[in-house]
């Protein structure tokens, strides 16, 4: 007897039933290019050739990742197999982007972010370790400046994509040494069409804190721009190396303990490093000053939102001892800037749905796919809606669309 073993259709991809309806309408914050090796020079100039050979000797060396080192052409059939098994430069539209529309209506996507591709990740990895001559060895002489360099070439790269693509949201690296400098880069970002732009959260922004007066005119021009401040996990090791993070307004006056300073910056920051740059902006009303601004983290997990709300509700206004702040000078409880201001990713394996059922905030996580990058699981979109079983239409509308918009807005 012949046993019919019928083959699935992999030429269509369906989303789980329970999100059928939000086709064309999901917003996915957290994507990426994966353009190959091979092609860096050909899409950012020669001036890559040096990080180029680099990366490909530590990674024959075996401390640095470079998949599929030979692949130049983006040539793999877009099907309900390749899109969420096909890692790296090997995915359907990795980094041809006119393939990347078509993997996105493929699977009912309307718009993405795409977050830093290796080149970008690698020179920003170099502008972290640029005082660590063992990282990239070849890369010799101003090598600090040599990254930031790169990072200017891959900046004009997002200009351009922004410029062609509405639906691509390319986030832009902004790093510099002054306030004025930022802004100033901030600005020529905005000019070449730029729409989401992203900041080291280990560093002082301009060499401040982000609570600084001093940054209000950044933190007003990418407000009224709708262009969002972006943060993703990478190379980021600088953090504990100095305490400028409270050196703001909203943290002056405070009395100094025996033990630690009883300031809000010192009290919600002695929890993980990945939440200082948020609770900074809070506590020093930098949404207070910029409600518009919207500040959205990637891959940092999302465990800590709720902890974190409730720890600055806790502190903030709190004290027992007099201080020359007075009561709070915040119009909203630290929490509601949560909620209003940030949004989070989640990585596929992350149990959303316990999250909210701890501690709220669903407005504030959004989908995000990490596509093409192995992280993102084999079907994140079928993950999450199983984490998010049981919390009803709106809430799975809030998550794949709503939330995720003030990040992609129109």
């Amino acid at each position: 007897m012949t046993v019919r073993t019928e083959q699935p259709d992999l030429s269509t991809y369906s989303l789980p039933e329970e999100i059928s309806h939000l086709a064309g309408r999901i917003n996915d914050t957290d994507t990426h290019g994966a353009m190959p090796v091979k092609r860096w020079t050909d899409v950012y100039g020669k001036e890559c050739e040096p990080l180029a050979e680099a990366v490909v000797t530590a990674s024959r060396a075996g401390v640095a990742i470079v998949e599929n080192p030979d692949l130049e052409t983006d040539e793999a059939e877009i099907n309900a197999h390749t899109v969420w098994n096909l890692k790296m430069e090997q995915a359907p539209g990795a980094f041809d982007l006119d393939r990347r529309i078509e993997v996105m209506d493929f699977t009912g996507v309307r718009r993405q972010i795409l977050y830093p591709d290796i080149a970008a990740i690698t020179t920003f990895g170099l502008y972290n370790k640029a005082d660590d001559p063992k990282v990239f060895r070849s890369i010799t002489g101003d090598r600090r400046g040599y990254a930031l360099r790169l990072m200017d070439i891959y900046n004009d790269w997002c200009g351009q994509v922004s410029r062609t693509y509405d639906r691509l949201r390319p986030a832009a690296l902004l790093v510099a040494d002054t306030p004025e400098e930022m802004i100033g880069k901030a600005e020529n970002l905005l000019k070449s069409g730029v729409r989401a732009i992203m900041v080291a959260v280990d560093e002082l922004p301009g060499g401040v804190s982000p609570a600084s007066t001093r940054l209000d005119p950044l933190w007003a021009m990418l407000a009224e721009a709708k262009c969002p401040v972006l943060s993703h996990i990478s190379v980021a090791e600088k953090f504990l190396r100095t305490l400028e993070w409270r050196n703001a307004p909203a943290f002056e006056g405070w009395m100094a303990g025996a033990e630690f300073s009883l300031d809000p910056w010192t009290m919600t920051s002695i929890h993980l490093p990945v939440q200082n740059y948020v609770s900074t902006m809070i506590l020093g009303g930098v949404f207070d000053r910029h409600p518009e601004l919207i500040f959205g983290a990637s891959e940092f997990t999302g465990h800590w939102v709720g902890p974190l709300a409730e720890n600055m509700d806790r502190f903030y206004g709190s004290t027992p001892f007099p201080t020359e702040q007075g009561f709070t000078k915040l119009s909203l409880r630290p929490s509601e800037y949560v909620s209003r201001n940030v949004r989070v990713t989640c990585f596929h394996f992350e149990d959303v749905g316990t999250y909210i059922d701890r501690y709220g905030f669903e407005d504030v996580f959004c989908y995000a796919s990490d596509y093409p990058h192995h992280e993102g699981g084999r079907d994140p979109i079928t993950s999450f809606v199983k984490s998010l079983s049981g919390k009803g239409a709106a809430t799975l509308q809030k998550f794949f669309v709503d939330n995720g918009r003030v990040l992609l807005p129109d």
